[in-house]
């Protein structure tokens, strides 16, 4: 019985602690908060993590037909990551 207990102290602190989840965005660290009952945001960084991994995110960037010819143009990367953010109610407000 103290080994399971070990074992169930030992998840909860790893649980606890701060994660790295690779994004289109880059690299964002997520830590659970002790006292939050919930989260607006949390699992939208391990929703834009599915979309990196599978490749979801790189066909829809790859099969959009925007196309912009000024050498001060955001990249069609930004311009579809800023319309994703911006239909969902809560990410539209930049934080």
């Amino acid at each position: 019985m103290g080994e399971a207990k070990r074992r169930e102290k030992l998840a909860l602190t790893q649980a606890l602690e701060a994660m790295a989840v690779d994004t289109p965005g880059g690299r964002i660290h997520v830590q659970w908060g002790h006292t939050a009952s919930a989260s607006p945001n949390a699992q939208l960084t391990f929703f834009a993590e599915f979309l990196a991994t599978t490749g979801l995110y790189e066909s829809w960037v790859d099969s959009c037909p925007l196309s912009y010819s000024s050498p001060n143009a955001p990249s069609k990367r930004d311009v579809l990551g800023i319309c994703k953010r911006s239909t969902n109610p809560r990410l539209s407000k930049m934080d």
